[in-house]
């Protein structure tokens, strides 16, 4: 599927390039064309200017007449009122062919004519209008100037620019299939991303469905009995639909963070509040294992951003850090204003988390232990929401762990975020 987007990608961008040096080698050869032939008509409108400058046509007849002869790819031709050819200068520079063929047909000042692919640039003078006097009547002069150069110049520049095209379409089509391999790549990273994020929340979901339908079953194949008979069944269906909801509520939650459709409710937090609240709940749920949780939270600190959003992520973190804690551990709440912001430790005594799992853990769905994990009802969603939530706030998160040892979670908010609450 991506090779023939990226092959499209290419294509179009090949195309339009195309379109855009086929459109520029247009003007810069009709540009060359207009100046060329406008440098053309003004030699022979100086040409004009010279005969007009002469007093008596008899001199223009004579062949060592050096005035008209400084230029000699210019040729003069001198008619009479008949039309027929009285004389030319430079002698013998035009066939008699050639002169026929150039003999004035029309009232055009400035004509182009070809003659055996031979292309000429005339300019037609009335001797009504210059009023000169002559001994042989001369009615009208032909200013005469090859093309060939002109003609060869402007060939040679369309094969240049047809060269050109050519070989910049052929470097813009590599150059456009190397561009949308690198434009795909995120692309790809993130169709990936999908897909295998689309697979886990499948698997996720497929178990507590499969468990809700067995124990449902179970139930089923016994009528009769009382709820006390079957409560470990209810039981697990209770669990289980709990598990489920709870994968839902986060799976809703990431798909709004992506979305952008999850708007935060911005406001001053105490956090120093919000932490004792929040370690207070948890100090209690930690005595039924005996952990012992400390709470070093600096007074009068104001956090800007959403207070439940934040509460949110102290929840996932003291979750995780009482679920992998064994009993007579301990877990450690600090918070504190420093000279960058707020700087959030949860620390705790737990089991740690493996090297080579430290880099996903805030990977959706990403579980060093599935089992492990699974038997303590996570969902594997915690650490990206809390993440999610973190950069919602310009934080930073960051987790240092040594296995057997323990964990700690550092959450850091720019000054921007932090304020200091005066009392009075």
């Amino acid at each position: 599927m991506f090779r023939n987007i990226r092959i499209k990608l290419a294509f179009f961008h090949s195309a339009a390039f195309l379109l855009i040096l086929t459109a520029l080698g247009a003007i810069l050869y009709w540009h060359v064309h207009f100046r060329l032939y406008n440098d053309m008509d003004e030699i022979l409108h100086q040409s004009e200017s010279r005969i007009r400058a002469t007093s008596n046509l008899d001199e223009l007849l004579r062949s060592d007449f050096r005035e008209l002869q400084q230029d000699e790819r210019t040729t003069y031709l001198f008619w009479s009122k008949d039309g027929e050819l009285i004389g030319q200068l430079p002698e013998q520079a035009l066939s008699q062919k050639e002169t026929q063929m150039l003999k004035p047909i029309t009232n055009k000042l400035l004509q182009t004519v070809t003659i055996d692919h031979q292309s000429y640039r005339l300019l037609q003078i009335s001797c009504r209008e210059i009023k000169c006097n002559a001994t042989i009547p001369v009615e009208s002069i032909t200013v005469v100037r090859s093309l060939r150069d002109v003609v060869g110049m402007l060939k040679n520049l369309q094969q240049d620019l047809a060269a050109g095209i050519a070989i910049g379409l052929l470097l813009s089509m590599a150059g456009g299939y190397y561009l949308a391999g690198r434009a795909l790549v995120p692309i790809r990273q993130s169709w990936e991303k999908q897909q295998r994020f689309t697979a886990d929340a499948s698997h996720e979901l497929r178990t507590p469905i499969t468990i809700i339908q067995a124990q449902t079953e179970m139930l089923l194949r016994h009528p009769y009995h009382t709820i006390e008979e079957e409560s470990s069944n209810i039981s697990n269906i209770l669990r289980e639909s709990k598990r489920m909801g709870k994968l839902v509520d986060d799976l809703l939650t990431l798909t709004k963070g992506d979305t952008h459709d999850l708007a935060l409710h911005w406001a001053p937090i105490y956090l120093d509040t919000v932490m004792n609240e929040v370690g207070e709940q948890f100090r209690l749920i930690a005595e039924t294992k005996q952990i012992h949780v400390d709470s070093q939270v600096q007074p009068s600190i104001i956090l800007w951003g959403d207070e439940e959003r934040i509460r949110q992520v102290l929840l996932i973190l003291l979750d995780n850090a009482y679920k992998f804690t064994p009993s007579e551990g301990s877990i450690v709440i600090e918070a504190h204003q420093t000279f960058h912001g707020i700087v959030i430790r949860i620390s705790d005594t737990g089991i740690g988390i493996a090297p080579e799992d430290l880099a996903h853990v805030f990977e959706r769905f990403y579980r060093g232990d599935k089992a492990r994990t699974r038997s303590t009802g996570g969902t594997g969603l915690g650490l990206s929401i809390a993440e999610w939530i973190v950069k919602l706030h310009e934080g930073n998160i960051r987790i240092q762990s040594i296995l057997g040892r323990g964990t700690t979670v550092e959450i850091s908010f720019p000054g921007s975020n932090a304020r200091i609450r005066r009392t009075p």
